[in-house]
């Protein structure tokens, strides 16, 4: 994979990356340029972002009072636009709503079935590692992550590989090696116990999840937290996703891993499809064509595309804007 490390290159083929700092921030990757964030390539193919229609949805009722990027919704219809995306996770144009998207839906489909099959409730995780072990190579981290999870409980699973974080303070501005894992997955006898406790000494805790954390950082430095209920799986995983780190150099790297009870040898993930769902009542989506007079930016590279936006149902002479799209 080759890196483009320039910032008005990428923004010309997707100004998406102006909305996170994940996406625009520079990265210092002295001794660890064997390693970028997503998105940090070359454009796969002439069509990545290519303009593939719209998704519109005229739930009058459940738009009353919504706003997007500032309009209000109500009376209005809301569109989304739907363009072609390939699945490379260093494709700048792709890798937010292409590569994330498809790999979000099966994390999903396999931590639902994990659910079915009697593993609990899902919980997102982070496990960082010691400072002397920042340095490992990232298969060994893994293992050593790997191991710190099973001994708090964590005993299935996927890890998602995050090899940067946004620097503080001096290192301000910039992305810094900070390796972690976040993690999709279960814990034995649950969370419920530790996030609902009202503060006791977690160290003398016997057998809570906690107590557990206490004793592996006591003994390696090694950091495992819990992070707070998540109402979509969905969305968590999407997001770990779209600012991850790969590895270049090597004809495959996997960003996602799965462990323990959820190995991939384990059982046959749920297929969970993707649905367009409304923004503002999440009502799902129709595919639609515009047919009106107004002039819509369909280009995800130039100045005044909006992904999102909202419009008349009717133009000024009482014509339909949009025209259903069937099968």
């Amino acid at each position: 994979m080759v890196v483009d490390k320039s910032f008005e290159r990428r923004l010309r083929l997707n100004r998406a990356i102006l909305k996170n700092a994940y996406w625009f921030l520079p990265v210092d990757d002295v001794g660890h340029n064997n390693y970028q964030p997503v998105g940090r390539g070359l454009k796969s193919s002439v069509s990545c972002g290519r303009w593939a229609g719209l998704d519109i949805c005229k739930n009058f009722e459940g738009h009353e009072g919504g706003f997007v990027n500032g309009e209000d919704c109500t009376g209005k219809v809301v569109n989304r636009h739907r363009h072609w995306w390939c699945h490379r996770s260093s494709c700048p144009v792709c890798f937010i709503r292409g590569w994330s998207v498809r790999g979000a839906g099966h994390i999903t489909g396999r931590v639902l079935k994990g659910v079915e099959l009697g593993f609990g409730k899902i919980e997102h995780v982070v496990v960082s590692p010691s400072i002397e072990d920042r340095n490992l190579s990232e298969s060994a981290l893994r293992v050593k992550c790997r191991k710190a999870l099973f001994d708090c409980g964590v005993f299935g699973g996927c890890m998602i590989f995050h090899g940067f974080r946004i620097g503080r303070r001096r290192e301000r501005g910039k992305l810094v090696w900070s390796p972690h894992y976040h993690v999709l997955g279960f814990v034995e006898g649950g969370f419920g116990r530790c996030r609902h406790c009202k503060g006791a000494d977690c160290r003398a805790c016997d057998g809570g999840f906690m107590g557990k954390v206490y004793k592996l950082y006591d003994e390696n430095r090694y950091i495992v937290a819990v992070k707070d209920e998540r109402e979509s799986i969905f969305g968590t995983a999407w997001y770990q996703l779209h600012h991850s780190t790969i590895r270049i150099g090597v004809k495959r790297f996997h960003v996602v891993t799965w462990f323990g009870s959820c190995g991939n040898r384990k059982f046959k993930s749920l297929k969970v499809a993707v649905k367009s769902l409304c923004r503002v009542c999440n009502e799902e989506m129709i595919r639609s064509v515009y047919v009106g007079t107004d002039y819509v930016e369909k280009n995800v590279g130039r100045v005044g595309y909006r992904s999102w936006f909202v419009s008349d149902e009717f133009d000024e002479d009482g014509e339909p804007n949009f025209i259903d799209v069937i099968g």
